[in-house]
């Protein structure tokens, strides 16, 4: 087969949508039921494109062995769904790589959304894709033998929503039904550790690549000993501390941190089958009153490190996200971006992309994404998660050389904080789970 006998080939019906919905969609979204699904019919503007893996911007050893044949929908694509359970690349050669036995991707309660979420019982809120389309990687292409398809690539020029997923339980001692190998029940007297995972479901794992902006505020509360600790206990009266610390550009008005790109903090998260999200060496802004003021004029600032369980994190808000996409592959692949361009070169409107500060990095100058590992794929290289809200980090009693240990770098662990941070309701359809 040659070239262009293959584009014909991977012609598929998905990309075909009504000529009408433009218009339906400027007036909400609609309910249809299976029966109206088979009725609907129409034709979309079909384009195609062929990419040679050397070809762009400075490639790489991931994308250099491949050619690849891109087929899409000059159009948007809007859609409210809810998914109960959804798991994908279970078992296989990844329960190796990765450590652990599982999925590449598992999500309990996954929703996707409108960034503002969507009144009750109303499908009126669209996770929108621009220009969807779908891209195979085809190794050894001038080969009639050996020719093969070594990964597929279903993503779109740019998403603008959310996906809001698991559920937060609010009962003392609720069993946690999609959480059960790691905690069971519910402790909603806890603050930190293990006792708030028993509280939350969503995401058990993810493989891809998220390039997040993020912004923390937490009360950090503490009582330090000046004297020994001994048996849990201090020798002499502990002094409370009690201050609120933040980090990234934030919205809350309790906190001293800003909402200008110089406050912005963005982090690069790759890996397969990602169960945590962690800051390290994390720098945060203090704010207090009493002891905790006297703290904040000697110090400028203190410091923590996080470890957070993803099962905490139920929103993952998209703004305009370029080269958004899903893929899966039998071995490493570094997929041309949508633009073909790097993501240096399209920064213009978009000033909170960590490609515009300090935190870039060589991605930034590479017009092919970041590699995907073997196996299945999320890109989300502009992701946000702003806002995170937590109300009571308390670290308990604290000797004097630890509280320095919080006050300086790399600063003090915090284990799986409790954050506000309750999934967004999607409620509409079969699949409600409110």
């Amino acid at each position: 087969m040659n070239k262009k006998t293959i584009m014909i080939l991977i012609l598929m019906p998905l990309l075909m949508m009504s000529c009408q919905s433009a218009s339906a969609i400027a007036n909400g979204m609609q309910p249809l039921e299976d029966s109206d699904l088979r009725e609907v019919a129409g034709q979309g503007l079909i384009v195609s494109d062929y990419i040679q893996g050397d070809a762009l911007a400075n490639p790489n050893e991931y994308s250099t062995p491949f050619d690849f044949y891109r087929i899409g929908l000059d159009g948007e694509l809007a859609l409210n769904l809810n998914i109960s359970k959804l798991q994908l690349g279970c078992g296989g050669i990844n329960d190796h790589l990765s450590g652990h036995a599982g999925c590449d991707i598992d999500i309990d309660y996954g929703s996707f959304m409108g960034r503002n979420g969507t009144a009750l019982g109303e499908p009126g809120s669209a996770f929108e894709l621009l220009r969807p389309y779908i891209e195979f990687a085809v190794k050894n292409d001038d080969s009639p033998t050996l020719r093969e398809i070594a990964g597929i690539k279903i993503g779109a020029q740019s998403a603008d929503g959310a996906i809001s997923a698991g559920r937060r339980y609010f009962t003392n001692g609720a069993i946690n039904q999609e959480n059960t190998a790691l905690a069971t029940t519910c402790n909603t007297g806890a603050s930190t550790g293990n006792g708030v995972l028993g509280c939350h479901s969503g995401i058990n794992s993810v493989s891809g690549f998220l390039g997040a902006e993020l912004s923390i505020s937490m009360r950090v509360q503490a009582r330090i000993c000046g004297g020994a600790l001994v048996f849990g206990g201090c020798l002499g009266i502990p002094v409370p501390l009690d201050a609120w610390g933040c980090t990234g550009r934030t919205q809350f008005t309790g906190d001293p941190c800003g909402t200008g790109l110089s406050d912005a903090l963005f982090v690069d998260i790759a890996g397969t089958r990602m169960q945590t999200l962690g800051l390290r060496s994390a720098k945060l802004k203090l704010d207090g009153n009493g002891f905790s003021s006297l703290i904040t004029t000697l110090l400028d600032s203190a410091y923590a490190q996080l470890n957070t369980d993803l099962r905490s994190v139920h929103k993952l808000t998209f703004e305009d996200t370029p080269d958004f996409f899903i893929s899966f592959q039998r071995e490493p692949i570094a997929y041309p971006r949508y633009s073909k361009l790097p993501p240096i070169s399209e920064l213009a409107g978009n000033e909170f992309d960590s490609c515009n500060t300090s935190y870039a990095t060589a991605r930034c100058n590479s017009a092919y994404a970041v590699p995907a590992n073997t196996g299945w794929w999320l890109n989300a290289p502009s992701v946000k998660l702003l806002d995170v809200l937590n109300e009571s980090a308390n670290l308990g009693l604290l000797s004097i050389g630890d509280a320095l240990d919080l006050l300086a770098a790399p600063g003090y662990l915090i284990e799986h904080p409790e954050f506000e941070l309750s999934p967004a309701k999607n409620c509409y359809g079969s699949s409600n789970f409110c």
